[in-house]
């Protein structure tokens, strides 16, 4: 009885501790021309090759007034943007992204699977460099490594560079590397993303208890009442993903919680919702 009502007591302080130490930032800044973001999700997959140029070009064509794209550091230390952890479903070429160099990376073809085209994959300075300086945009880290921070130290140290701090989110479905951004740069916005909802899921919405994020960014289906109820606690916002249902879209725009949508289908969310930016 004693080792229970310890536990518990045990628990109630890590509660309070992260309830109490968990400050997130104001995200004000982010809605001030844009009350509802309207996320490109890797540009416009329906309409150009995901994660490339013409793909975020093409969403801002569209109307979206932000992007959502994916961020790798390459073996020799450079950011680019790329989704899949290897590269064979998009490309031309083969094995783990982590471990290639710029110059191997972008020797490939990112429009692989669309009949006579030819992309290269984009460093995120040029994708930066090609988009409006209106947009927002949620740089999401895919390096999941345990004992590394370099991919967090350049992505912050890019922020600098390009002065985007107002304008930026880094998101990861790991905690770890949304805690270690929090560490090196408590100013820098951040959200943590999940999809399942089961306790022992690797990808569940308990992470947000360590990461601290400034924003939310659950999958449709997993906006649960605990997560609505932490919503409203800490004030913070949810972006959500991935929505291609017109229907959908409609009622999260009116959502008071909700402040961004992302889809794949750009052309319907604006034409869906764009009222409401």
């Amino acid at each position: 009885m004693f080792e229970l009502l310890l536990t518990l007591v045990l628990l109630l302080l890590i509660f309070l501790y992260h309830f109490l130490n968990w400050k997130p930032l104001d995200a004000a800044i982010l809605y001030q021309n844009h009350p509802l973001l309207l996320f490109g999700h890797r540009g416009s997959p329906q309409k150009e090759p995901e994660n490339t140029i013409p793909a975020f070009k093409q969403a801002i064509v569209d109307g979206c007034n932000a992007i959502e794209l994916d961020v790798y550091l390459t073996k020799d230390g450079h950011l680019i943007v790329f989704h899949d952890d290897t590269l064979e479903r998009t490309t031309n070429g083969s094995g783990r992204v982590m471990d290639q160099t710029l110059a191997q990376l972008q020797s490939l073809n990112a429009a692989h699977l669309w009949s006579g085209r030819t992309e290269q994959i984009p460093s995120l300075q040029a994708v930066v460099d090609a988009l409006p300086s209106s947009i927002v945009l949620n740089f999401e880290i895919k390096n999941y490594e345990i004992s590394s921070r370099q991919a967090e130290l350049a992505l912050i140290q890019f922020i600098y560079d390009n002065k985007l701090n107002d304008r930026v989110i880094l998101s990861s479905f790991s905690p770890l590397n949304i805690w270690r951004v929090k560490r090196i740069d408590p100013s820098i916005f951040t959200a943590f993303i999940w999809y399942k909802s089961g306790l022992f899921c690797i990808r569940h919405f308990i992470g947000i208890h360590f990461a601290h994020p400034d924003f939310f960014h659950p999958a449709y289906e997993n906006v649960t009442r605990s997560i609505r109820f932490w919503s409203r606690m800490k004030n913070i916002p949810m972006h959500i993903w991935v929505v291609n249902d017109a229907n959908r879209m409609k009622k999260l725009a009116v959502d008071p919680l909700i402040k961004g949508i992302m889809s794949d289908d750009t052309e319907l969310l604006v034409n869906t919702v764009g009222e409401n930016v």
